[in-house]
């Protein structure tokens, strides 16, 4: 209670007015009832009781880190050294792009922003926070598994791009297991069916050999397949050895 004391105290120079109420006691049963919760056991309660465990004070700094560590080297870098410095790569084609695209970005504070006309600047990202930005986005806490254009606009929405957002966004999505666990299985053809018309029975016929099998009975390893396009009447013979002679005597 002293630390609180003490904290308090330092807090309240800040504020030109401060004051203490006290609280009635009639006002401040939830408050009194959540004290002696430590002091009763829970076995003779129907319902669950859901208590909350705080395990650091209050008045303890938590020490919080970079989630995502930056790049020291990235497509930004010399974008950022000529809005800095007004550094150009020594080779005179890329010290030309560099030119030709600097009036489109902004450097403020060290973070790279791309204009906008009729919207809020976008912050750009460098390649290993934009991955952790799209899986945010996407297999978040309150994320849809959604197409990659959805979880563009959105990061776009947010404030965030960069130049190679559509390709990393389904790139991402592509590897994402939940959504090949539950995508929908699409029952097209793979390749586009081409019509065969026959006008009468045994006008066109197809003729196939599938195989080496495994050995089967008298050691027969290859299969022979005709199939009349007209009434689909499918002929197969089992065959030892692919021959000249075995498919005429199969036809």
């Amino acid at each position: 209670m002293q630390k609180y004391l003490k904290l308090l105290q330092e807090l309240a120079v800040d504020f030109d007015l401060f004051q203490i109420t006290q609280v009635s006691r009639t006002l401040n049963k939830k408050a009194d009832t959540l004290s002696k919760l430590a002091a009763l056991t829970f076995s003779h309660f129907k319902k669950e009781i859901w208590v909350e465990e705080v395990k650091v004070k209050s008045i303890e700094e938590d020490s919080v880190s970079a989630a995502v560590e930056e790049e020291e080297q990235s497509w930004m870098t010399p974008i950022v050294e000529f809005l800095n410095k007004g550094a150009l790569p020594i080779d005179s084609v890329e010290a030309r792009k560099i030119k030709m695209k600097a009036p489109m970005y902004l450097l403020d504070k060290g973070i790279l922003y791309r204009k906008s006309f009729l919207g809020p600047h976008l912050r750009y990202l460098n390649p290993t926070q934009a991955k952790s930005n799209i899986r945010e986005v996407h297999e978040g806490m309150c994320a849809l598994n959604s197409g990659h254009k959805t979880v563009v606009s959105k990061i776009m929405r947010l404030g965030y791009y960069w130049p190679s957002i559509y390709r990393d966004a389904a790139e991402v999505i592509r590897k994402c297991q939940s959504c090949q666990l539950h995508a929908l299985v699409s029952k097209a053809p793979r390749h586009p069916m081409i019509p065969v018309a026959s006008p009468w029975p045994f006008c066109k016929w197809a003729i196939d050999i599938l195989g080496p099998f495994p050995a089967g009975p008298g050691g027969v390893k290859f299969l022979a397949v005709a199939i009349d396009y007209f009434t689909k009447w499918v002929e197969a013979k089992p065959l030892k050895t692919i021959s000249g002679k075995q498919i005429r005597y199969f036809v």
